[in-house]
């Protein structure tokens, strides 16, 4: 008789960095991916959809008060000027293979 062991993976549960801020400051959401073209950052709240706040080389049209600056060499970051408390949610960064380098939980508290 042979004992066989059958070891059963689950898909990874993402892990989030809690970045607390205060309403009108400014959010620096670091990446450690090349800013391209080919990578995005995502939002998502309670609600079924996932928002797509930079993609393609561009901030939604949407999210004025969002940018991207480099930080240099494979770092860049997403930046949330004038945080509103609907800024709250969860970020995510993905390079350009679709695979997820960072996530925040975003915590945005009134004064």
């Amino acid at each position: 008789m042979v004992n066989v062991t059958i070891e059963i993976c689950c898909t990874e549960t993402p892990v989030y960095s809690r970045l607390n801020v205060i309403v009108g400051e400014s959010a620096e959401l670091l990446c450690n991916t090349s800013l391209s073209t080919d990578m995005m950052w995502t939002y998502d709240t309670h609600d079924p959809y996932v928002h797509y706040v930079y993609w393609k080389g561009y901030i939604a049209d949407d999210k004025p008060r969002l940018a991207t600056k480099s930080t240099g060499g494979n770092f860049h970051s997403l930046v949330i000027s004038d945080v509103q408390l609907n800024d709250s949610g969860l970020y995510n960064c993905y390079d350009g293979e679709g695979l997820r380098k960072v996530g925040y939980q975003l915590a945005v508290n009134g004064m």
